[in-house]
């Protein structure tokens, strides 16, 4: 009997690898593909690099594999781009969809996440153009960034030198900020007529369990909380996170 194909899409300096753990659990039950992003890893960027642009590859990439209707779980800035592109092609895939650590803000933590993007910016075209691109894959933002997500610290070690060995992976300094923007301006959107699930850290400092909750309780969806752990729930709990997503999908 064949296999139901399932689709993993990373988030924000992730790249495919990030995810391999979790399809590894996966693999006796569907067949799963991890395409890298455009821009990130091995996959050229886009000319359009909008959410707009990263819902037609998206689409493309399904049209062009021939698939039909699979299954779609989304980590972090990854469930903001197949959120989106579900809402533009509600019929390219499955009735169940999955968020991990999905990204929802309030307004206020929209200014914050504004100014923070400013930030960023800014600081970045300070540095010489030849530099921009190898601060963005840089060993010392990795581990800021790893460190800043991370909740479990037993696995503190372990989670920095993965997120910088599958993280950071650039075509050019254009594609991180434009990712960025993305990561910082856009949030998941529930899509209609899906039945949706969410994964999330207890500890999530991006975006807060609470919030989350309410989201979830809102809107009726499936959710599942990992205490002590945060935002890198692809690392710090992909075990367990691929428990949930089996028996969501199987259900």
């Amino acid at each position: 009997m064949k296999k139901p194909t399932l689709i993993l899409v990373h988030g924000f300096r992730g790249t495919h690898k990030g995810l391999l753990a979790i399809a590894d659990c996966l693999r006796d039950d569907f067949t799963v593909l991890t395409p890298d992003i455009p821009g990130s890893g091995d996959n050229p960027e886009l000319d359009n690099k909008t959410l707009d642009g990263y819902a037609e590859w998206f689409h493309n990439y399904i049209k062009d594999k021939k698939l039909k209707k699979p299954y779609i779980v989304g980590h972090s800035m990854g469930s903001i781009i197949i959120s989106h592109y579900i809402q533009k092609y509600p019929n390219d895939v499955a009735d169940r969809v999955v968020f991990m650590s999905p990204v929802f803000r309030t307004k206020r933590g929209q200014r914050k996440s504004n100014h923070l993007y400013r930030f960023v910016n800014g600081s970045l075209h300070i540095l010489p153009t030849n530099q921009r691109y190898k601060f963005c894959g840089s060993k010392f933002l990795s581990f800021a960034i790893s460190h800043f997500l991370t909740a479990d610290k037993s696995q503190q070690k372990r989670i920095d030198e993965l997120h910088y060995q599958y993280s950071g992976k650039f075509a050019s300094a254009a594609s991180f900020m434009a990712d960025c923007s993305i990561s910082m301006h856009e949030q998941t959107v529930i899509p209609e007529g899906k039945n949706v699930m969410l994964c999330y850290g207890e500890k999530d400092r991006l975006t807060k369990h609470e919030l989350t909750e309410t989201v979830a309780e809102k809107y009726h969806l499936d959710h599942h909380r990992f205490d002590g752990a945060g935002h890198l729930i692809n690392y710090e709990r992909a075990e367990q996170v691929a428990a949930e997503i089996r028996r969501f999908l199987k259900k």
